[in-house]
């Protein structure tokens, strides 16, 4: 299967079946991608990563992609300020390709009780496919 599909096929089930937000989901598909274990602890640490609790502020798609770099970077002997370096990359990046950082930026509307379930599913996809390309290029 390709990665373009995989990814497609990962975010949905995080989403819809393990119920997981958008930086779990993000940490979940890349160490699937990259076969890269993550401690169990950053699965607890990303819970309140969807926009600082549903609160409208950095994406979690960008902090859990933030993560994954960091520890992808980490394992491949990058150095902390080359790490730093790499997310800052990541982050413009980022905003370039989607035109924000948080989600007031890409979910206009907020936080709905009226939200269908995982309104984000196919930005998801997309900054999951941005990720990997920018990870694939580290190597």
């Amino acid at each position: 299967m390709d990665a373009q599909r995989e990814i497609a096929e990962l975010v949905h089930s995080c989403y819809w079946d393990r119920d997981i937000n958008c930086a779990r989901t993000t940490l979940y598909c890349m160490s699937r991608l990259f076969n890269q274990p993550l401690d169990p602890q950053l699965d607890h640490a990303a819970i309140g990563l969807n926009g600082a609790g549903r609160m409208g502020c950095q994406c979690g798609l960008l902090e859990g992609g933030l993560l994954f770099l960091g520890i992808r970077a980490a394992s491949l002997g990058r150095t902390d300020k080359e790490i730093c370096s790499l997310c800052g990359r990541y982050a413009a990046a980022f905003r370039q390709r989607f035109g924000g950082v948080d989600c007031q930026t890409l979910r206009p509307g907020g936080f709905q009780k009226s939200d269908p379930p995982h309104l984000c599913e196919n930005l998801t996809v997309e900054a999951v496919r941005l990720l990997h390309a920018f990870v694939t290029d580290l190597r």
